[in-house]
């Protein structure tokens, strides 16, 4: 997939930097500075915002921010509280949001947490009739599951009509972050859909470092404060895996 003539399956995973501000004034000043920097991908928080809830202010920023990264791929995450988030979960509330992010066109990609929802194919397949590019995604902040358990979701969220396929699993022990990458790499080789995958924590960090080998197409790193546990400084980050 190319998108603003950034290429996301070169086999060089590429950099996402999450804007956490909780203003739409912050957040578009910040991301003017990674614009600045040439930052490729970047994921717009809209969960830390205190402007979420009115719908005119959201479509207005959402545009304001789509013009300032013209030339990166943005991403809109409204991460519940459910998967490490800022907002309490409202299914209602949450197919608002995210039918509201797909037709302002602003952003290239919408995260769904996919298995939030009742009938999440659903939720991906209203998004794709209005020509959002989707990303499901799946949180686990208490462990690592077993290896069948992994597989069995990542190719659930496959057989959705998303376009990219995204798993971020916390390990209690080093092992759990070898067998992650491990599975991560196998499910890559025998899907179409992009995939992103993560260790978090402290212990996870080598996944974070070693995206090209288990077939992740992004890695996140941080910018002044991290969205998820064992990011990594974005300057840092773009150095080790230049």
């Amino acid at each position: 997939m190319r998108i603003k003539n950034i290429d996301m399956e070169n086999f060089k995973p590429l950099v996402c930097v999450p804007i956490v501000d909780e203003s739409v004034d912050k957040s578009l000043q910040t991301a003017r500075a990674l614009v600045d920097d040439e930052v490729k991908v970047i994921e717009w928080r809209l969960d830390y915002l205190k402007e979420l809830s009115s719908p005119v202010l959201l479509d207005k920023a959402l545009k304001e921010m789509s013009a300032i990264c013209s030339s990166s791929i943005l991403i809109a995450t409204i991460r519940t509280d459910r998967e490490g988030g800022k907002v309490p979960f409202d299914e209602g509330k949450m197919k608002s949001y995210l039918s509201l992010i797909a037709k302002s066109k602003a952003c290239d990609f919408v995260d769904v947490e996919y298995f939030t929802y009742e009938n999440p194919r659903d939720v991906v397949s209203a998004l794709k009739r209005l020509e959002q590019n989707v990303i499901c995604s799946h949180h686990d902040f208490e462990e690592t599951p077993q290896d069948d358990t992994i597989l069995s979701l990542l190719e659930e969220m496959d057989c959705s009509e998303c376009d990219a396929v995204k798993m971020a699993v916390m390990p209690n022990n080093t092992t759990d972050v070898t067998r992650f990458m491990d599975i991560s790499n196998a499910f890559a080789t025998h899907t179409n859909k992009l995939v992103i995958t993560m260790s978090m924590g402290k212990l996870g960090r080598a996944s974070r470092l070693s995206a090209d080998v288990t077939g992740s197409c992004v890695t996140f790193g941080s910018y002044l404060k991290a969205s998820a546990p064992g990011q990594i400084d974005y300057k840092q980050l773009k150095e080790i895996i230049a």
